[in-house]
């Protein structure tokens, strides 16, 4: 057990290498334009009434799977980087 009179030292803080940062960069480079055609995509396929319900099911499922893994690919290289950091 410590002993609770001594300070302790706080933990060191973590550190920006340039692999993180080129990881977190990239990923947020894949992630935000790729999320947000997705994402439009996805919301108009929901809310567009116009032509069949048939049809906007398969204009969702169309964004999701050509915009659904480079969503996952960005998001594991900004979580990748950001892991990378607290290693440093």
């Amino acid at each position: 057990m410590s002993d609770p009179m001594v300070p302790q030292s706080p933990p060191p803080e973590p550190k920006w290498t340039a692999a993180a940062i080129t990881l977190v960069v990239i990923g947020l480079l894949i992630l935000v334009p790729s999320g947000l055609c997705t994402g439009v995509m996805g919301i108009s396929a929901l809310f567009d009434s116009s032509d069949g319900a048939n049809f906007n099911i398969v204009i969702l499922a169309m964004a999701l799977i050509v915009g659904g893994p480079f969503v996952v690919i960005g998001a594991l290289l900004v979580r990748t980087g950001l892991r990378e950091r607290r290693r440093g």
